[in-house]
């Protein structure tokens, strides 16, 4: 696969390691006739000499920010939602929301896999903030449900979406963050389908959709992934289950393939999540209390 594509004028990606592939992902370049931006660079970017004005990032998570270290710039900034997180490691812990026993571990992965410094100097940007780099603007447009402040960027004239994580794959929106939300998610992915652009950039898998149809279409197969899981659960649930039952058998990984430190926090909080959503649909309901409290379909 090519290692660059210029989308436009003003736009350009830089393609990560398989199409961006976890723990890479894809870099979008912006030049404009004054300012310059990078978003999300990604580990591919620490070998590429950028040298830019502002570094934006979608969110504060580990692979988004993978490559700030080696990029220079001269101000960086993130929703100020996530700013926290982004400025102080130990508040991106309590974005995962996993145990405090393994937060060393975990602060150790973001820290020398991913370069995860923490940078007090960020900067907080607003909901529909807008950045004229000179010919070109980028709009950040508020895209909550994966974390707070996760936000998709659209940049004109160019036509081009910068979507995040919002990233069209087969696995379907991660909402297992303590600060994720389902709802939310829902929601973002109902409004992000409206945006029409010549180009949607996803930080993995996809890389670049062209126009707006096949953009739609491949939403619309990505969302249908919650009530999958949605079905998932209730499947298991034909017999009565504990919580923790349920998330030795799982809705989110395969067998087999929850990843170390995070994954069963993700599990947790994604079951959870579902739980709360069919019980106030009346389609699940609970009996007993603590670790002997079982669900089962209603």
């Amino acid at each position: 696969m090519e290692q660059r594509r210029e989308l436009g004028p003003h736009v350009s990606v830089l393609f990560g390691h398989e199409q961006g592939k976890y723990p890479d992902g894809n870099t979008v370049l912006v030049c404009g006739t004054e300012s310059t931006m990078a978003i999300d660079p990604a580990l591919s970017a620490r070998s590429a000499a950028l040298d830019v004005d502002i570094v934006a990032l979608t969110h504060a998570h580990e692979d988004h920010v993978a490559g700030v270290s080696a990029v220079a710039h001269r101000s960086l900034m993130v929703h100020e939602a996530d700013a926290p997180a982004l400025r102080d490691r130990t508040e991106l812990m309590r974005m995962y929301g996993m145990p405090e026993a393994d937060w060393p571990a975990m602060d150790a992965i973001v820290a020398e896999r991913f370069h995860y410094d923490g940078w007090p100097g960020a900067l907080g940007f607003a909901a529909d903030s807008v950045l004229d780099l000179g010919g070109v603007t980028v709009r950040a447009v508020h895209a909550p449900g994966h974390t707070r402040g996760h936000t998709v960027f659209l940049i004109e004239p160019d036509g081009v979406l910068v979507t995040g994580d919002i990233d069209l794959s087969t696995f379907g929106p991660y909402y297992g963050d303590a600060y994720s939300d389902l709802d939310d998610f829902e929601s973002t992915l109902h409004a992000v389908r409206t945006i029409e652009a010549r180009h949607y950039v996803t930080f993995h898998h996809k890389a670049v959709v062209d126009g707006h149809e096949s953009f739609a279409a491949a939403i619309d197969s990505y969302a249908a992934v919650i009530e999958r899981r949605s079905s998932a659960l209730l499947d298991l649930l034909g017999e009565p289950r504990t919580f923790d039952d349920l998330v030795g058998v799982g809705i989110l990984y395969r067998p087999g393939t929850r990843p170390p430190v995070f994954g069963e926090s993700a599990e947790r909080y994604t079951i959870r999540r579902h739980l709360d959503r069919l019980a106030r649909e009346g389609r699940v309901s609970s009996s007993g209390d603590g670790a002997a409290q079982e669900w089962a379909r209603a």
